[in-house]
Order: C-alpha cells, then structure tokens, then sequence
C-alpha cells in the first residue's frame, strides 16, 4: 500500500543563494518524512505487518478471535439470507403487479440490491482479514478520450493518495452516521409499533384489521431491518478500527515509510546535495584563478557567472530529482514534481518581467549600481552593496539601510563626484533658519539631535533636517561674525583713518583678552556708509571653528569693544534725532475776501 500522499520539496523558484537552497532542502526533508509517517499510519490495515515481516513465523491464531469472526460471518450471512429472500419475494409481485405497483416495487428491489452488494462486500472483508480488494479492481474504459484527461493522469495519483488518506476517517465517519441515523429509525419504528398496538378495533372491521396488520408488519420489518444494520455497521467499524497495539501500528508504518519513500526522499535529497556541492566546487574554482575583485568589469562578469551558475544549479537539481523519481517507479512524487515544474511555468509570463529588472540589478547591469550615489526617502546614499537585501550608506549617518531587491526596480543612480553627503556631521554647530545656534549631537537615517545652549534636546526627522535652510559654523573650519557701529558727524574729520584702526585694535584686544583668543583669525574694520545721522562702519571677525558655539557672544564683544573704545576717546555715538520747526503764521486780509458764502456753496 505505497499511496501515501507527500508533500513536494519547496524548491524557490527565485534566483537564491545557496545558502537559502540548503536551509529549504532541510526543511523540505523533514517536512516530508513527518508528512509522509502521519500518512502511512492513515494506512494502518492488517496487511501492513506480513508485508514487512515477510521472514517471521506464521503466529499461532488467537481461538477466541477465530470464534467472534466465525459469528460475525454467520450474523452477516443471515441478514444476507433474509435479504436475499426479501428481494425473490418482491421479484414474485413485481411479475403478478400492474404498471403502477410495479415502479414501487422495482425500487425496493434495487434498494435490497445495493443492500446484498455491501452484505457480500462485508463478508469478502471479514472472511479475507481485510486485504485491499481494490487491487483486483478494474475500472471501465472510456472509449473517447481527450488532452485534457491526459494531463489529469499526471495529477491522478496526487488525488487518489489524498483520498487514501482520508478513507479510512471518512469510512468510520459514514458508519457513525449510518448507525446514529439507523437509532433514530429504531426510535420511530417503536413508536410507531407502540401506536399500532394500541389501537383497538370492533370485530366486524375486518378490511381495517387487514390494512393495521399490514402496516405493523410494515414497522416491525423496519425495525427489524434497522437493527441488522446498526449490528452489521459494528462489525464494519470493529474491522476499520482493528485490534492490534496503536505502538506496532505506528512501528509497521515508520518502517514500512522508510523502506518505501523515505528511501526515494532520501535519495533524491542525497542526488540534490551532491549536484550543489559539484557546482559549488566549480564557482569556487573561477573565483581564484578568474575574478579581479578590483576591477568593475570583473565584478560585472563575476555576477553574471554567479547568478547564471546558480539557475544551472536550481535546474540540474530538478532533473537530479525528476531521475531519482523516475527510477525509483514513484508514481505520487513523480507527479508532485511534474505540478510544481508546470505550475512553475504558468506563473513565469507574469513573474518573468519583474525577475529580468531584478536579474539586471542583480548583475550590476540596471539603471542602479554599486559605489554610486542615489535618493531614497529624500536622503542622498550610497549602494553598496546589491543582492536579494541592497546595503544604503550614508558616510554621514550612523546606520544603514537593507532595502528589498524588488523596491528598487524603479530608483536610478549617478557616479559620485565631490558631492556632499549631508549639510552636517556629528559634532557641527549650526544656525538654522530661525536664528537658533545649535549643536549636532547624533544623527542617522530616522532622525538628527540637537542641542541648544543650555542643554535642551530637540529631535529633527532626518529627511525634514536635511531640506531645511541653515549655516554650518563647522564644516569649513572657520566662520565669520558681521557687526556695524555709527559715530557722530562731530568726527567727520578722522573718520577714515583714525576711527577704523582704532575700533580693530579695540575689537582685537577685547577678543583677546577673552578665553577666545586662541580662535581669532582675522578682524577687519571699514567704512560703510554715510547714513543719515551716523557715519557707521563695517566689522568683520574671522574665528576659528572651535569657537562656533560662542558666534553671539562675538557679536556682543565686537558691540561692547566699540562701546568701550568712543568712551575711551570722547567719541559721541549718535543716535535718531526728531526736528520740530515752527514757522510764522501769514496775516490774511479780511477785506480783500468778497461776501461770505455758505461752505456748501464754495466751489
């Protein structure tokens, strides 16, 4: 009984890696074997044991077993006796009925026939130990045939192992019912029984007493009837269930599934193994004496062996397993592996076009490739590495990104030149667009910390940092503070030569004198304009990047430096003057005006 149904190795149907392959042929085999016991033991009929233990001695046969079955054939064979009695009873009415009578009886009569068939049937099974009569079998041949019935012979000996399986459930299942049914017959035959009997008739209703006997033999014959059947269905189910331990039952069937398709499993895993390691030996091979890793074009080539050796692969150990099948006379796994081949190629005409963009990225040959620079998510990258899970970088971000293979069918890169990866790196100070300084404390593709003078934390998302206006103090490595200052016009005379130097010296030694000085590059003073009560000057102070938290306080020591120095030097600082000027009123004569006219009318 080699039927039990199996479940096919999860071959990817994707370009994987080898590593993938191996883990899914494990899984695969270990599925199987639990699959393919479970299966087996769904088989557990009293063959099982003399088909594997062909060499042991015959056992002596249990008395008492021996007795209860010889009852059981006698039981079954006069319920068939009665049965078959029933059936030549009714062949005499439908001779002598009329037309009408006769469609009635000719259905009871092939009730009784479907009745005896499974009466014989029952003492076939008991009286030859329970052997599969399905072997002496022989279905009717269909004189048309078609391709469509051609291909479903591949798919037949999955279904009928799948049916196999669940026989013997679905037998016991269908006794259970027969039987629940049959009680509830038994239950309405007595009730019915009960009402006839209880009927009392005068003695000169004769016709009537004929009709309550006929309708009590009626009952009692389905009483009767149901009663052999309820019996006959336990003798069905006791031959179903067995008697032997459920221990040996599950020995036979693991040995039985060792001997039988574990052994092809096994093979054909073995087969499998053996054409991976070959191949494996020669992509190896190339990699030492033919692969320049530093090379571009060697890489691209590399790829191309890589991939195009591993879909060899992934075929040569389909037709390793096809052979190993095909050998072995396994009809179930022969067909499994046919199904998977041809469900394999129906899916192909809408999988194929998405495989042949990933193939080419794959291969280095897309419009994505490595060591080149692309945006995802709004934030500038670098691939470094394409496979099944792409590798993003950012040199500038803590972390990277591992990016599905099929996200990335659409994004296009470019060759990196002097780009920048991102306006900041940790440790920066900047002035962001609302005047805030801040410092950069960490950032990674999610988001960007910073602190401000005092130590408050504010967290940016990352894509919104990197679109938003600022100005690094850092980067460059110095940074520049602007400042203007007004004097009066009082000292218009030596205000292009003695105000400007001395303002620098002044702004010099103030910044000096701080813990500053080691950060100060440069300090320029020049006039700027001539405005309307100032004559102002422009300041500029070059500092060092180290200094770049302290850009406001060099603004107020550039103010306070200039403070200082026209205090110093009796400078007056101007500041907005309002003038009022009041002019004489005109003397207008009244007599000169003509009569007076209502305001109305004043043109």
């Amino acid at each position: 009984m080699n039927s039990a149904i199996s479940s096919t190795h999860s071959i990817d149907t994707k370009l994987t890696p080898a590593g993938t392959l191996r883990m899914w042929a494990r899984v695969g085999a270990a599925f199987c074997f639990l699959f393919f016991a479970t299966a087996s033991l769904a088989q557990s009929t009293p063959d099982i044991i003399s088909d594997i233990t062909t060499d042991e001695k015959p056992q002596a046969i249990n008395p008492s077993g021996e007795d209860a079955r010889i009852r059981q054939l006698q039981y079954v064979q006069s319920v068939l006796d009665a049965k078959l009695h029933d059936r030549r009873e009714l062949g005499n009415k439908i001779a002598a009925a009329n037309e009408q009578d006769r469609a009635d009886l000719r259905r009871a009569a092939n009730e009784l026939t479907e009745d005896i068939t499974q009466l014989r049937t029952t003492i076939e099974t008991i009286a030859t130990g329970g052997v599969d009569r399905k072997l002496f079998e022989t279905a009717e041949e269909k004189q048309k045939k078609d391709w469509r019935e051609d291909v479903s012979l591949i798919a037949r000996p999955v279904l009928d192992s799948l049916k196999e399986i669940t026989e013997k459930p679905r037998q016991i299942k269908e006794l259970n019912d027969l039987i629940d049914a049959k009680n509830a017959e038994i239950e309405v035959s007595k009730n019915a029984l009960a009402s006839l009997a209880s009927t009392t008739l005068s003695d000169d209703t004769h016709s009537l007493h004929g009709s309550l006997l006929n309708l009590t033999n009626k009952w009692q014959k389905r009483l009767d009837d149901a009663q052999s059947t309820i019996k006959v269905a336990h003798i069905q189910l006791q031959g179903l269930e067995g008697d032997q331990p459920i221990s040996k039952t599950i020995y036979s069937a693991l040995v039985k599934f060792a001997k039988g398709r574990g052994l092809t499993i096994l093979m054909a895993i073995a087969a499998a193994w053996f054409v991976w390691i070959a191949v494996r030996v020669l992509l190896k091979t190339y990699r030492h004496t033919l692969l320049d890793k530093r090379e571009p074009d060697s890489r691209t080539r590399y790829r191309v062996a890589k991939y195009s050796i591993q879909a060899l692969t992934f075929s040569l150990i389909l037709i390793a397993i096809f052979i190993v099948f095909y050998e072995r006379h396994d009809v179930l796994l022969l067909g499994l592996l046919i199904l998977l081949i041809v469900g394999f190629v129906l899916n192909a005409k809408q999988l194929l076009p998405r495989y042949v963009k990933e193939a080419r990225l794959l291969l280095n040959l897309g419009a994505m490739r490595e060591g080149e620079r692309v945006i995802f998510n709004n934030l500038p990258y670098r691939v470094e590495s394409i496979n099944m899970y792409t590798v993003f970088r950012n040199p500038e971000l803590a972390g990277i990104l591992r990016i599905p293979l099929a996200e990335l069918t659409k994004i296009s890169s470019r060759p990196v030149t002097q780009d920048s990866w991102f306006p900041t790196s940790k440790g920066d100070v900047v002035i962001m667009a609302d005047g805030n300084l801040l410092r950069v404390l960490q950032q990674n593709p999610d988001t960007v910390e910073l602190m401000k003078r005092g130590g408050e934390l504010i967290s940016i998302p990352t894509a919104q940092f990197y679109s938003t206006s600022m100005t690094n103090l850092t980067r460059l490595g110095t940074f520049g503070v602007t400042g203007s200052f007004g004097v009066d016009y009082a000292h218009q005379s030596i205000s292009d030569s003695v105000i400007p130097n001395r303002l620098k010296h002044d702004v010099e030694n103030a910044i000096t004198q701080s813990n500053l000085v080691d950060a100060l590059e440069e300090v320029r003073v020049e006039l700027a304009e001539a405005a309307n009560s100032s004559i102002n000057y422009w300041i500029f102070v070059t500092m060092n990047s180290s200094a770049a938290f302290s850009y406001f306080r060099v603004q107020r020591i550039i103010q306070s430096a200039c403070i200082k120095a026209c205090s110093d030097n009796q400078w007056s600082i101007p500041y907005p003057h309002l003038s009022v000027v009041n002019k004489p009123t005109e003397q207008i004569d009244v007599s000169q005006l003509g009569p007076a006219t209502p305001f109305s009318e004043a043109s």
